[in-house]
């Protein structure tokens, strides 16, 4: 019986095409690539405060009254989670309509999207809304 010699290293370094050498380098690079960077992000981030703003956009009118669609945006890296958001109507001075939401999550650098239900057009009145607060997660 016959015993066949292994092939040699240098045989199988040199049979090993190119293309498999580059796709291996870039899956390489690509891979030190996300490791680095979650290693940046989760050192580099500093704890605090979300950073909240709330941008509202025109009233439409719906089947009960009108919405007045919202978007929260958060410019920081932590989460806030429960954020209460009010809406108030008011007419020379005085409170017309209140309304409130809760946004049960907005992520670090992220946004949320809802909106006001009122019953009076918000386009007859001064409108100001405002995030009041939230809850750590």
């Amino acid at each position: 019986m016959a015993t066949r010699k292994p092939p040699s290293r240098k045989s199988l370094l040199e049979r090993t095409p190119v293309a498999e050498w580059t796709a291996a380098a870039i899956g390489l690079v690509l891979t030190l690539g996300v490791i680095g960077y979650s290693l940046w992000e989760g050192l580099a981030a500093r704890p605090g405060a979300p950073e909240l703003s709330v941008m509202s956009e025109p009233a439409e009118r719906t089947g009960g009254g009108y919405v007045v669609p919202l978007t929260i945006r958060n410019e920081a890296p932590a989460t806030a989670a429960a954020v209460e958001v009010r809406g108030v109507l008011s007419q020379g001075g005085a409170v017309v309509e209140e309304r409130r939401a809760t946004f049960a999550y907005v992520p670090g650098r992220g946004q949320a999207k809802g909106g006001l239900l009122f019953e009076r057009d918000p386009s007859d009145y001064e409108l100001r809304i405002v995030a009041e607060g939230y809850e750590a997660p």
